[in-house]
């Protein structure tokens, strides 16, 4: 039995406890923040989330460290992992993130809709729906946002930012370089897309490690943990 201070957390089969009286969590999408998904580049994108197995796919290099050092600040911190890929692939993403080294933490998928319309249903939507449940579910606790510029994190958590005043802490972007974007060295960053200004602090890096540099510190002077 919990103590009632403490949240459990059941996402399908799992149960996960959330400590009371915990300050910070961590909400991280997937796709091209610590998995190497190539999304912007559509082809690539099929292609890994259909065929590809999610053990053999690469990490972004140095983010486990990163995440791993944030839940050091705080043991009880929760992970959320908020991803557009559908509840079939849970499996395979969970052992990615146990093989490389990420702290264990709740999936955030997508149901697939069989309606033609809604079949795919928007990644914004879907994302701001599990982002109010969690704000829902735990009032008192403040989120560092870990996404990338790949597609649509910068202006998502932006809007989160501005629903929520106080409740988002720091955001880190990851910089998908052109090769990720399946773009090449025709273009530069186009795909990308820049984080619109906001009252809470931005930290931008190509890789775990140029996060690790800026981020970390912050967190340790504000988080409070």
């Amino acid at each position: 039995f919990c103590d009632r201070r403490q949240r459990m957390l059941c996402i399908r089969d799992c149960l996960y406890i959330v400590p009371g009286q915990t300050l910070v969590g961590v909400l991280s999408d997937l796709d091209d923040t610590i998995m190497i998904s190539q999304v912007p580049n559509h082809w690539k994108a099929a292609w890994n989330l259909l065929l590809s197995d999610p053990h053999r796919r690469s990490s972004v290099p140095g983010m486990a460290v990163l995440y791993n050092r944030i839940r050091d600040l705080d043991p009880r911190m929760p992970f959320f992992y908020l991803s557009a890929s559908p509840w079939n692939v849970e499996g395979s993403i969970r052992g990615f993130i146990r093989d490389h080294g990420f702290p264990a933490g709740p999936l955030l998928l997508r149901d697939l809709d069989p309606r033609p319309k809604t079949f795919v249903p928007s990644i914004v939507q879907h994302k701001m729906e599990f982002i109010r449940q969690l704000m829902a579910d735990f009032p008192e606790m403040r989120f560092v946002l870990m996404g990338d510029d790949g597609q649509s994190d910068p202006s998502t958590f932006a809007q989160v930012v501005r629903q929520y005043p106080g409740r988002v802490l720091a955001i880190g972007i990851r910089q998908l370089s052109p090769r990720e974007t399946g773009l090449g060295s025709l273009v530069k960053r186009t795909a990308t897309q820049p984080m619109p200004v906001t009252e809470v602090p931005v930290f931008f890096g190509t890789t775990g490690a140029n996060l690790m540099r800026t981020l970390l510190p912050y967190l340790r002077r504000r988080a409070r943990i």
